[in-house]
């Protein structure tokens, strides 16, 4: 299920490396996506149809307001997934960051800072 129409989308510039982050249970792999939006979509009325959509698929979401005031939705999916969507770049476009659920490396394991 597609979160955001296509048509609503001028371009995707995702990370190519993440980050790995420790948890309460071990580590998780961050990562970032910013989603540019075609001329005319709002960044706020798109926030809030990704939210509906996921919601809709049974995922969690919920809102917050970070300290610039702006809204930011958390959404976890059925897999654990972390998704935190902010709106960007004056709701020209979207920032989605993102976090895997915790999970346990092998202690002989060299964690390199990004992967």
């Amino acid at each position: 299920m597609r979160l955001l129409p296509k048509s609503d989308v001028k371009d995707i510039k995702q990370l190519s490396k993440g980050t790995f982050l420790g948890c309460s249970d071990g580590y998780q792999w961050s990562g970032n996506t910013r989603v540019t939006l075609s001329d005319g979509v709002d960044g706020a009325t798109a926030q809030k149809q990704i939210a509906v959509a996921a919601e809709k698929r049974g995922d969690d979401v919920s809102d917050d307001t970070v300290l610039t005031g702006d809204k930011r939705y958390s959404i976890t999916t059925g897999q654990g997934v972390l998704l935190l969507v902010k709106v960007w770049d004056g709701g020209r476009a979207l920032e989605l960051n993102s976090a895997s659920p915790c999970f346990d490396l092998p202690s002989d394991f060299d964690r390199p800072r990004t992967f």
